[in-house]
Formats: structure tokens, C-alpha cells, sequence
């Protein structure tokens, strides 16, 4: 449990970064969501349902800070887009925190993270902070955020495994 207040901190810490400095606080936060696990599943006395419900609070409170960021956005499709995505992440983890079923989160996918991280990186190298006006263009967009994201929850949340134990990742170096 003293595993669970100290990573808790960590993270909320990581959260609050985001209000000064949205993509690494941002980038941070998602890191240590993919980390937590490899460090808190050792723990004695482990809590595989506690740990679920743990990491989706700790989810929902990093996506709330960032949605929180949204206002500053200069882009008001993009931020019409975050809100939407947002809202859907939310309603996914309000609906397993009812019902405690994981698979949920499938028809839930958070693409509000990527789209976030997407645009962050995009004004930053572009300098513009508007992105278009062409619906064609948000839904091109959209598309590449989004099937890799739901292909990803797909894999997490109905073949209930991580994406690398599917996909070698390690294309550089091939001697092992």
C-alpha cells in the first residue's frame, strides 16, 4: 500500500506539471502510466483490482488537468475535438468504476491523450495554432490519432495484454 502513496504522489505531481508546461507534463504523466505497473505488480500483497481502479483515478486525474489546458487553445475545433474526446475517456472510466468491467474502456478509447499530445507538438513546430478549417483535413487527422489508439485499447482491454508482448518493437537492435 506505502507503493501505492508514493507512486500516487508521483503522479499527481507529474499531472500538475501540465499547467505549466503541458507536453512534458503531459508526456510524463502517460510515461509513468505505462510504468506504474512494472513497479507496483511486485509489491507485496498485491491488488490486481485495486491496482485497476487505482490507475484509471490516476488517468482521469491527468486528462482532467490537461482538458483543464484546453481553454488556452487558440483552435476551437480542436478544442471542440478535445472536449469530445475527453468526455468520452470519462464516461469510460465512470462507467468501470460502476460496473468493474476492463472491456468497457474498448468502446471508451482515450484518444483525448493523443490528440492532446498531437496538438501540442503540431502548433509548436508549425508556430500556427490554428490547424484548418477543412473538415476534410480534422478527419484525416482524427483517423491517423485514432485507429492506432483504438487498435491499442483493443489489445489492452479485450486481449487483455500489452502491445509489445504482440509486436517486437526491438527493430534496431537484432542480435538477442
Amino acid at each position: 500500500m506505502e507503493s501505492f502513496v508514493v507512486f500516487s504522489l508521483i503522479r499527481i505531481g507529474a499531472a500538475l506539471l501540465i499547467f505549466k508546461w503541458p507536453l512534458f507534463g503531459v508526456l510524463l504523466s502517460a510515461l509513468l502510466d505505462g510504468y506504474d505497473w512494472d513497479y507496483l505488480h511486485t509489491a507485496k500483497n498485491f491488488n490486481y483490482d485495486l491496482y485497476q481502479t487505482w490507475d484509471k483515478a490516476m488517468d482521469i486525474t491527468y486528462l482532467t488537468v490537461a482538458i483543464v489546458t484546453v481553454r488556452r487553445w487558440k483552435d476551437m475545433m480542436a478544442k471542440k475535438i478535445a472536449v469530445f474526446f475527453y468526455a468520452l475517456r470519462a464516461s469510460g472510466i465512470l462507467f468501470y468504476f460502476a460496473f468493474h468491467i476492463k472491456p468497457l474502456l474498448f468502446f471508451f478509447p482515450n484518444i483525448f491523450e493523443n490528440f492532446f499530445i498531437w496538438y501540442l507538438i503540431f502548433t509548436h513546430i508549425n508556430r500556427k495554432h490554428t490547424i484548418s478549417k477543412s473538415g476534410v483535413i480534422w478527419g484525416f487527422v482524427i483517423a491517423c490519432i485514432a485507429i492506432p489508439k483504438i487498435i491499442h485499447e483493443y489489445v489492452m482491454h479485450i486481449k487483455n495484454v500489452q502491445l509489445w508482448y504482440i509486436v517486437d518493437f526491438n527493430f534496431i537492435d537484432k542480435t538477442n
